[in-house]
């Protein structure tokens, strides 16, 4: 592409740092901030270690080095990530010289700025390039632990340079060399930045983004690097941070901020009650990793080509295999949140090599930001490379975010399915979108504490974490005694080799999905859906909450899952026992279940597990193990579902 060309595009500023440099706390929003100011896009970018595990919550700092860092740069393709954006955006680049996209930049006809890691020299090129004066006003914020708590209080303060008058951003540990040459620019005036007196990230946090709370329309949760990671979303949405540990507290004290913010809140969970406090306030969690995919990236097309619909067996061929008792099995991919567009290519090779037939449970978010993924393949020819009648968009949880569906306010639901749904027809280019996914659609009701039970296939005797908030299970034993006889015990099984007879109990062990919500089904079908999935009345094929012919679906195949509030597939064997179960039966249904996809396809996952999702995906598109079931989509499953229950063969 020419030159000519390629200025007239519009702009985008790309800061490129290490995720060791403190440095970035305050760069990279006075950066984000003076390219507002000029009409450009802000993005940044910061090289760390990555193993493209799944993180599912928990402190990060006691997480395994690599695991909270993301995607794989490899596997997570960020330089085809960067390639993408430069087909809509000029990009001005500048950072540190060892930055691992700088190849990208260049090859992408991408203008250096400056190489560097020295804050004079970076801003000297970001201030001339961007014609504006080099503002008199530098914030120093210390990038360093603060106070007894240790507390990373920088990547939090952000909204102070992005919210009022021009300033400058230094960290303390910045030379005084460093700060004669800001004078030389055109600095004069050196200001500390106002921490607010905290004792946790709670206290911290809360009372930061309320004094940015005129600036606010959204939020972003999370702790102190991925907050840094997301500064290019977190300036064009305009995301209050917030972070404790847990982050429930935090989501209760500052719950009116949360309630009037735009859907979704940004960030990633703590743990699974995130999901429940977010629901109350009327919003779903987007999770995010530290990296791409790039905000600039939702200015940019899907890339899904327009396409005709093969056509689905017709209604002759359901009546045939009611007469013949068959069983149709499909399987329900997981693919809502923003990070797990990296499990995308590895869901579709799957599907294209195996010939699977199932669904693909998206977010308009997913649908926005993820045009430079695999997602032009739904809409492509088998015979092509594609896999165009084989994966089924569904929309999934408030259709932004996911949240436990069953706790929003009245009316929100709908409303934000409503939206979201109209937003993903338009990036579908003619893909029909039918169906909706939840995550919990029903109210949560305790069932009997069980004793033992089943871990991957093999029986486990279950016990409470030590130092729980009660005793021996069952007995007068104090806390404290308990603690010392668990001890006790502990150091004996450890003796006698039987520590994998020993499970801890999960957070969701001890209940199950109740009945169907049936204000959850009005509004999913209010929102346009002709079918929904839910987790209530889990195992046997029956219709629920049948509305016209709209539908309510329960899953038949399946663990729950017991860490989070779902159930899920998790070996081939939980399809085999689900076929087993209900072809004796004797009667007609369906075998449905759902994967959970960052747990198998995110690029360091795939490694280690890869294998026996595609035994799963091999066995549903063979038609399982005795070979009668048939292998259909998702939609199928609801129109043989409506049959079924006009001539009265479900129970």
């Amino acid at each position: 592409m020419d030159d000519e060309a390629l200025s007239e595009r519009p702009q985008l500023l790309l800061y490129l740092a290490s995720g060791a440099d403190v440095g970035r706390f305050s760069l990279g929003p006075a950066l984000a901030a003076a390219a507002e100011r000029a009409g450009l896009m802000f993005e940044c970018y910061y090289d760390e270690l990555r193993k493209g595990r799944h993180f599912g919550g928990g402190d990060p700092e006691a997480a395994q080095p690599g695991w909270p860092g993301g995607s794989l740069v490899a596997g997570g393709r960020h330089a085809d990530q960067l390639l993408w954006l430069a087909t809509h955006w000029q990009i001005l680049a500048l950072g540190d010289p060892a930055c691992v996209l700088w190849p990208a930049v260049e090859a992408a006809g991408g203008e250096t700025l400056a190489r560097s890691t020295d804050p004079a020299d970076l801003y000297a090129a970001a201030f001339e390039r961007l014609g504006q004066a080099v503002p008199e006003d530098v914030l120093v914020l210390d990038g360093a632990p603060q106070g007894p708590a240790g507390l990373v209080v920088a990547p939090y303060l952000y909204p102070a340079l992005l919210d009022g008058e021009p300033r400058l951003g230094i960290d303390a540990s910045a030379s005084d060399a460093v700060r004669r040459r800001l004078e030389s620019l055109g600095a004069r005036r050196f200001v500390e930045a106002e921490i607010p007196t905290a004792t946790s990230y709670c206290e911290l946090t809360a009372a930061l983004a309320e004094r940015h709370a005129g600036w606010g329309r959204g939020i972003l949760l999370g702790d102190p690097d991925l907050v840094a990671s997301q500064l290019g979303r977190a300036a064009r949405l305009r995301l209050l941070p917030l972070y404790a540990r847990p982050q429930i507290d935090v989501i209760d004290r500052a719950s009116e901020l949360v309630r009037r913010a735009r859907e979704p809140v940004y960030g990633r969970q703590y743990d699974d009650r995130d999901f429940f406090e977010l629901a109350r306030l009327g919003h779903g969690l987007q999770v995010v990793d530290p990296g791409p995919p790039f905000e600039a990236s939702r200015a940019l097309p899907s890339g899904i080509p327009a396409a005709e619909q093969p056509p689905e067996p017709d209604d002759e061929q359901l009546e045939a295999w009611a007469d013949e008792r068959r069983i149709l099995v499909t399987l329900l991919l997981w693919c809502g949140m923003v990070r797990e567009l990296d499990c995308l290519p590895r869901l579709v090779d799957l599907v294209a090599e195996t010939g699977l037939a199932a669904g693909l449970v998206l977010t308009a978010e997913t649908l926005e930001l993820g045009g430079g993924s695999a997602l032009p393949l739904l809409a492509v020819p088998r015979e092509r490379g594609g896999v165009l009648g084989l994966l089924e968009p569904l929309l999934g949880s408030t259709g932004r975010g996911v949240a436990a569906e069953a706790l929003l306010p009245p009316g929100t639901l709908e409303q934000s399915l409503s939206e979201a749904r109209e937003a993903a027809l338009a990036r579908l280019a003619g893909l029909e979108l039918r169906g909706w996914w939840p995550l919990l659609d029903s109210q949560l009701a305790p069932v009997r504490r069980r004793r033992a039970g089943l871990r991957t296939g093999r029986p486990v005797v279950l016990f409470s974490p030590r130092g729980g908030p009660q005793g021996v299970e069952g007995s007068d034993v104090a806390p404290e005694a308990a603690r010392d006889l668990r001890g006790l015990a502990g150091a004996a099984v450890r003796r006698f080799g039987l520590d994998r007879l020993l499970e801890e109990r999960r957070p969701f062990d001890d209940r199950r999905p109740g009945a169907l919500d049936e204000g959850v089904a009005g509004a999913v079908q209010a929102a346009g859906f002709t079918y929904m999935w839910t987790k209530a009345v889990f195992g046997r094929p029956s219709v629920l909450g049948r509305s016209g012919d709209f539908v309510a679906l329960p899953f038949t195949a399946g663990n729950w899952d017991g860490w989070s509030p779902f159930y899920t597939l998790r070996a081939p064997r939980d399809l085999e026992r689900a076929e087993r179960r209900l072809t004796r039966s004797g009667r007609p249904g369906w075998l449905a279940g759902t994967i959970d996809s960052p747990l198998w396809a995110l690029s360091g996952e795939v490694l280690e597990s890869g294998s026996t999702l595609y035994r799963i995906a091999k066995l549903a598109a063979a038609g399982g193990r005795s070979g009668r079931l048939v292998n259909v989509t998702p939609h199928v499953v609801a129109r043989y579902a409506r049959l079924l229950d006009e001539r009265g063969l479900l129970t």
